[in-house]
C-alpha cells in the first residue's frame, strides 16, 4: 500500500479525491489533473493507476496492520501521508481510519480556535482556512484529514509493579490519585520541588494499563521526556513510546510519553493523560496545547496535573487537589534571600570556590548569559548550545563547580552540594513560578538538604517576594501537618 515516489500529481489527485466539493467537481479537478500530466514530459504508471482507480472508485482496502498500530490515534494531512508514501484510498477504505473536516461550525478542530479565520472565494468554492494554527498545518474546510483508530490492546496482565518505597505523603497522594481515576475524577497534585512526583503515579499507571488502557505522559521539555522515558522503562520493563521534537520511538505499547507539542497531534485516543510541569513553557497559558490535550481524550477520560507552582487555572478545572508541602527526605525548603548589595555576586562566587560546594548563577536570556560568562570565565548552558549535554556531563562530574545557565535548568535536574544565585532577578523573565522552581534547585538530596539561594537585583519585585511567600507557605503547612523532621 505505497507508493515507490511521491509526486505533486499523486497530492493532487488525492486533495481532489478527498475534499468537501460534489463528484461533478471532485471529478473534473481529476481529469485536469491527469490531462495535465499526460501534456508533461513524467511518466509513472503508478500516477496512470491511481487516476483510474480514484475516477472509477475500483479498489479494496489494503490493510498494513503494522502502521496501524504504529501511528494509533494520529491525524493525518494528506501531505503527511504521502511523506509516508502511503496510499491513502487504500487505507481509507479500511474500517480503521476516519476521514474528518478540521474546520466546521465556525470551529477549528485542531486547535479549538473559534473566531480567527480567514476565507476566499476559489474557482469552485468559499474557501475557510483558521489562521491560529497554521503552524499545524493547514485547517480549512475543504480538505479532510485522516484520523487512525485501530482497536488492539497490549496485553499487560504480567506486568509486575515497580520495587519502589514511598514516604506516607507520596503514599497517601498515589492512593488518591487511584480513588479519584476510578470514580472518573481529575486530579491535581501539587508538590514541592523534590517532593518525589514521579513515584507517585506509579499504582494509577499500573492500574491503567492492567486495564488496558491508553495512557500518555506530557511534558512541555524534551529534555525531561528523554529522562522519564528512561525512567518509567526501567522501573516497569516494558516499551515505550517516545516522541518529541529530535525523536519518534512508536513500539507495540499503551503507554506514550511526550512533549505538549506531540499530543496535538492525537485525537480522541488517550484514557488518561498525565501532565507533569504543567506550569512550565511552553504549556502555561498556550491555548493551542491546552486544547491539544482535550480533543487528545476519549469521552469520559481523566487528566492527573503534576505541578509545583500550579496556575489559578488549573486549580480551577480539576475536581481534586492534594498538596505535598514537604520533600521526601521530610526537611523543609530552603528559603531564598534577596540581595542588592553590589557585591554579592563576587562574594558568593568567592564563597563556592572556598567550599566542596557547586553553584549555578541564572540568567533571565542568552545574551545576558554569554556576556556574563566571558566576564567570570565559567562555562555558559542554553537551550541553543550545541554542546550542552557534554557542558552539563562535565557539572554533574564536578569537572568544574560553577555553571552559567538560563532557566533551561530550572527544572528537572538534581545536583547535589549545589548553591543557586538568580543573575538580576528582578527580570520579567523570573516569574514567581520560575524563581520557585529555581529555589527547588537546592538541598534536594537527603545528606545535602540546604543551601544558599540568592535572589541579585537592584530591587525587590513582587515575583521574588512571591515566590518567598509561597515557600514559606508550603513549609508552614509541612509543619501544621508535622511532616518535617525536627
Amino acid at each position: 500500500m505505497y507508493f515507490d515516489e511521491y509526486s505533486e500529481f499523486i497530492h493532487a489527485f488525492y486533495s481532489a479525491y478527498y475534499s468537501s466539493y460534489d463528484e461533478k467537481i471532485k471529478n473534473k479537478i481529476l481529469d485536469d489533473v491527469y490531462n495535465e500530466y499526460l501534456e508533461s514530459d513524467f511518466f509513472d504508471s503508478q500516477i496512470d493507476n491511481l487516476f483510474l482507480e480514484l475516477k472509477n472508485q475500483n479498489f479494496e482496502a489494503q490493510i498494513d496492520y503494522d502502521f496501524l498500530e504504529k501511528y494509533n490515534g494520529r491525524i493525518f494531512s494528506i501531505q503527511e501521508l504521502l511523506v509516508k508514501k502511503v496510499k491513502i484510498h487504500y487505507l481509507v477504505a479500511s474500517q480503521y481510519v476516519q476521514k474528518i473536516l478540521t474546520l466546521k461550525n465556525n470551529k477549528c478542530l485542531q486547535c479549538g480556535n473559534k473566531k480567527d479565520f480567514f476565507s476566499y472565494q476559489n474557482s469552485f468554492s468559499q474557501v475557510t482556512y483558521c489562521k491560529k494554527c497554521l503552524h499545524l498545518g493547514i485547517s480549512d474546510n475543504i480538505n479532510f484529514k485522516f484520523i487512525i483508530n485501530y482497536p488492539n490492546k497490549i496485553d499487560y496482565s504480567g506486568l509486575n509493579f515497580p520495587n519502589i518505597s514511598l514516604s506516607s505523603e507520596q503514599d497517601k497522594a498515589s492512593k488518591k490519585l487511584l480513588e479519584n481515576i476510578k470514580v472518573g475524577k481529575n486530579s491535581l497534585v501539587w508538590a514541592v520541588c523534590g517532593a518525589g512526583k514521579t513515584e507517585i503515579i506509579y499504582e494509577t499507571l499500573f492500574y491503567s494499563l492492567k486495564l488496558g488502557k491508553k495512557v500518555c505522559i506530557a511534558i512541555p521539555r524534551k529534555d525531561i521526556v528523554k529522562e522519564l522515558a528512561l525512567r518509567i522503562k526501567k522501573d516497569f520493563a516494558l516499551d515505550i513510546n517516545i516522541l518529541h521534537g529530535d525523536e519518534k520511538i512508536l513500539l507495540s505499547s499503551s503507554i506514550y510519553i511526550m512533549t505538549t507539542h506531540q499530543l496535538t497531534k492525537y485525537y480522541k485516543f488517550f484514557d488518561l493523560v498525565i501532565v507533569d510541569e504543567v506550569d512550565a513553557f511552553p504549556y502555561n497559558s498556550d491555548s493551542i496545547l491546552e486544547y491539544g490535550l482535550e480533543k487528545s481524550l476519549i469521552d469520559k477520560a481523566n487528566i492527573i496535573f503534576l505541578s509545583a507552582t500550579p496556575s489559578k487555572k488549573i486549580k480551577n478545572f480539576v475536581d481534586d487537589i492534594f498538596k505535598i508541602p514537604i520533600r521526601y527526605h521530610k526537611h523543609l525548603l530552603p528559603l531564598p534571600k534577596i540581595s542588592c548589595e553590589k557585591d554579592r555576586l563576587e562574594n558568593f562566587i568567592a564563597e563556592i570556590k572556598s567550599t566542596s560546594r557547586r553553584a549555578l548563577i541564572f540568567v533571565a536570556d542568552i545574551k545576558t548569559g554569554k556576556e556574563l560568562a566571558k566576564k567570570l570565565n565559567f562555562p555558559f548552558v542554553s537551550s541553543k548550545e550545541e554542546k550542552r549535554n557534554e557542558i552539563l556531563e562535565n557539572f554533574y562530574n564536578k569537572k568544574f563547580n560553577i555553571l552559567i545557565t538560563t532557566t533551561i535548568l530550572e527544572r528537572g535536574v538534581t545536583f547535589d552540594y549545589l548553591d543557586v544565585l538568580v543573575f538580576d532577578a528582578s527580570h520579567i523573565h523570573f516569574t514567581k513560578e520560575a524563581l520557585i522552581q529555581i529555589a527547588g534547585r537546592v538541598g534536594r538530596k537527603d545528606y545535602d538538604t540546604s543551601g544558599q539561594i540568592i535572589f541579585f537585583a537592584d530591587k525587590k519585585t513582587k515575583n521574588m517576594t512571591s515566590a518567598i511567600k509561597e515557600i514559606k507557605y508550603m513549609n508552614a503547612l509541612a509543619k501544621y501537618r508535622k511532616l518535617n523532621i525536627r
